[in-house]
């Protein structure tokens, strides 16, 4: 087996195909099609933003964190820092983010692949970089899906005059077909993979990060250059016959899953029809139990304290609760995601997002700062209510599921409140239903968010009827949509043998 790449965008796989083909590892693959999606995906993903890589090897698992820090250390004031208001509409479901100078945090995912190519690579950084380098500069034909996703986007591309001259030269964003192109990123990458990703926090890039979000955003001197990769065991849990490794904390994605998941196992899920009554019931209840234990109010300090209790734990007393319920009736965010496997039995999940992207570019550089200072999920106690230096907890959770054998389920998704749930309906596809990687990846999902269950298109009509007449509030979409995330998968099977899908939801694809 040569190897498989799941990604958000064509491009994107086959810059990591390309390696794989070439000889590299898993690694080497996920590294390039990482640098390859900050051209290919500039609306999902960015140098300028975070992320987590986790790797299951033959011999450890480890989680690598280079999500962003909150900046301001050395600094005394943030009443001048730039942050105001930008409403996105996914198909009427309006959220609401802050952008500015004032809403970036420091970024981390330049160093985090860094270390990531210090520590696991084996191709040169300047091979690696070489299809992000000539995507960035020829261009990348901008798909239905891309198009649309950045007219959702609009406030953000467009807020400044830099971010015009990429996304809309000529005074207007580019549709679908038209060619976005561009070249300071492509000089940028080709600088830094010469002399080391991690030269983007010091000298002459650390003095335009500081000319542009110094005064009027947060970011100082000591947060660029006192910014570390935390490597971490990851969080592992039991699914039935499964082993699962996923993000732990102090981020609250992985452990949601976990919980999840682990309530949903107590109920014998492999006995339901996946989009029937029992099944989405089912998945309402636990979904609401999950958030419920997301809002209480030590929750967000466990992540940090240690404090929090096991998924095992916590699973016996809410999967009563839900059982009760069931008893009775009851009342965007821009990221991509890459999943790798080789044959050498390495398995890679890496996640990056820019957030919505903070409306403004590092002058010269062709690359937009993130807005994870304005995100509701990601700031939980308020908006600058953290201190300096303090790794932001993320929703985000690449994850891999290690069956007997030689079974492995690499996965991960984008789209922000929505992360949970699309991975753990992909895993329950697969794990319970025994739907092939591309079928779990295009079922119909379900989500809960502000009370109501969106509940995408496929699911029959007269499913949702008698979930109405049970009390369950929806909200119906028509059809597929990138709302409900974007999951890219591999997986491989008991003989060694490797799929994979990339979500239709977001132009993904398998290379």
């Amino acid at each position: 087996m040569k190897g498989l790449v799941a990604a958000g965008h064509e491009l994107t796989a086959m810059a990591g195909r390309e390696v794989l083909d070439r000889g590299g590892n898993a690694f080497d693959a996920a590294l390039a099609a990482a640098l390859a999606s900050f051209a290919a995906e500039p609306a999902m993903t960015s140098p300028g933003g975070g992320g987590f890589l986790l790797s299951v090897t033959p011999s450890e698992a480890e989680l690598y964190d280079f999500f962003p820090d909150v900046p301001g250390r050395g600094r005394s004031r943030t009443d001048e820092a730039e942050f105001f208001r930008a409403d996105v509409s996914f198909s009427g479901a309006v959220q609401s983010f802050y952008i500015g100078r004032g809403a970036a945090a420091v970024p981390g995912v330049l160093k985090g692949l860094a270390v990531v190519h210090e520590r696991r690579c084996t191709m040169e950084l300047a091979d690696l970089a070489a299809p992000a380098v000539r995507y960035a500069r020829e261009g990348v034909r901008l798909t239905a899906g891309q198009a649309r996703f950045h007219e959702i986007l609009a406030p953000m591309l467009t807020a400044s005059d830099e971010a015009r001259a990429v996304f809309a030269p000529g005074g207007r964003l580019l549709g679908e077909g038209e060619i976005l192109r561009n070249p300071a990123l492509a000089d940028t990458l080709e600088r830094l993979a010469a002399g080391g990703l991690d030269a983007f926090y010091g000298g002459e890039f650390a003095g335009r990060i500081l000319d542009s979000f110094g005064r009027r955003g947060l970011i100082t001197a000591e947060d660029l250059s006192d910014y570390r990769v935390e490597v971490r065991r990851p969080l592992v849990f039991s699914y039935r016959d499964w082993t699962v490794h996923t993000n732990p904390p102090p981020s609250s994605g992985g452990c949601l899953v976990a919980l999840a998941l682990k309530i949903l196992e107590r109920f014998g899920v492999a006995r339901l029809a996946p989009c029937g009554v029992e099944a989405l019931r089912l998945r309402y209840e636990t979904m609401r139990m999950v958030e419920r234990r997301r809002g209480e109010g030590g929750f967000f300090a466990s992540l940090y304290d240690g404090s929090l209790p096991g998924a095992d734990s916590e699973a016996a007393a809410m999967a009563a609760a839900v059982a009760a319920a069931l008893a009775g009736s009851s009342v965007v965010g821009g990221t991509t995601h890459i999943s790798v496997v080789d044959g050498l039995g390495n398995a890679v999940s890496i996640t990056t997002s820019n957030g919505e992207g903070c409306g403004y570019m590092v002058p010269a550089t062709g690359i937009m700062l993130n807005n994870m200072l304005g995100e509701h999920d990601v700031n939980p106690l308020g908006f600058h209510r953290q201190g300096p230096g303090v790794r932001l907890s993320s929703m985000m959770a690449p994850t891999v599921a290690v069956g007997d054998g030689r079974r492995r389920i690499v996965l991960g998704s984008a789209g922000s409140r929505r992360i949970r749930s699309a991975i753990v309906s992909v895993l329950v596809n697969m794990i319970d239903h025994g739907l092939a990687v591309d079928r779990a990846v295009g079922a119909p999902r379900v989500h809960l968010e502000d009370g109501l269950l969106h509940v995408e298109g496929g699911i029959e009509a007269g499913v949702l009827r008698e979930l109405e007449e049970l009390g369950v509030p929806l909200r119906r979409w028509e059809g597929r949509d990138l709302f409900f995330g974007g999951v890219n998968a591999v997986s491989v099977d008991e003989r060694g043998e490797a799929r994979g899908a990339g979500d239709p939801r977001r132009g993904g694809v398998c290379r």
